[in-house]
């Protein structure tokens, strides 16, 4: 390859390069950012290999596994989310997003209302809502409602029956992986509908057999 073609590689690379950049600042979603931008760093490698320029080709050497690698998260995370609200109510898809922590037998983790800011799920042990009469089995998400109500409190309370293992998630990272993707916010929603559903079908279940308790009494 002559220098000429070389020069003429480079031109064409930083142009498409430019115009990557441009889109990324552009896209309204971070996964297209994403792309715009693991394709601008690709060009920079290109672009710094061919000219030999060394800060240029080390800054996009750096950066382009590191965008590809944000991209794989964020295509994980939006498929694992449609997954979940396509399939089977179940939420493994947050665990990563998630912090550990354990609580005592007869714990109160929260009171209906009070303000709330984050969201568990049960790994270990059970846990009673008591309000409603409802015990939660390892895997359930809960505490995520008052995300959705207009002043933010507790809809019920949360008592620990058992030692108990949990993850929790702030309303703040709920609210972070939603502007990293929009499209997680449309699949959340759905996901908590058909936790409503299935906590309305609970609660019906507890009143009806509430109702033959009594007329067999």
């Amino acid at each position: 390859m002559t220098s000429d073609h070389i020069l003429y590689l480079v031109i064409a690379a930083s142009w498409m390069q430019s115009v990557a950049a441009v889109a990324s600042a552009y896209s309204k979603t971070m996964i297209r950012l994403r792309i715009a931008s693991t394709i601008a760093n690709f060009l920079g490698v290109v672009v710094g290999a061919a000219s030999g320029n060394m800060a240029v080709l080390t800054r996009h050497v750096i950066l382009f596994p590191l965008d590809l690698f944000r991209l794989r998260e964020m295509r994980k995370l939006v498929a694992s989310v449609k997954r979940a609200a396509d399939g089977e109510l179940k939420v493994e898809w947050l665990k990563p997003f998630m912090h550990p922590s354990n609580v005592r037998a007869g714990a109160l983790l929260f009171r209906k209302g009070e303000e709330a800011d984050r969201a568990y799920m049960l790994i270990e042990g059970e846990i009673e809502l008591p309000e409603v009469g409802i015990r939660l089995p390892p895997g359930t998400l809960f505490g995520e409602m008052a995300l959705f109500t207009e002043d933010g409190l507790r809809t019920a309370s949360a008592r620990a029956l058992t030692d108990c293992r949990l993850l929790s998630i702030t309303y703040e990272e709920f609210e972070q992986l939603y502007f990293q993707n929009p499209q997680f916010g449309l699949y959340l929603i759905r996901l908590i509908v058909r936790r409503c559903q299935a906590n309305t079908q609970q609660l019906e279940a507890v009143a009806w057999n509430r109702t033959t308790e009594d007329v067999g009494a």
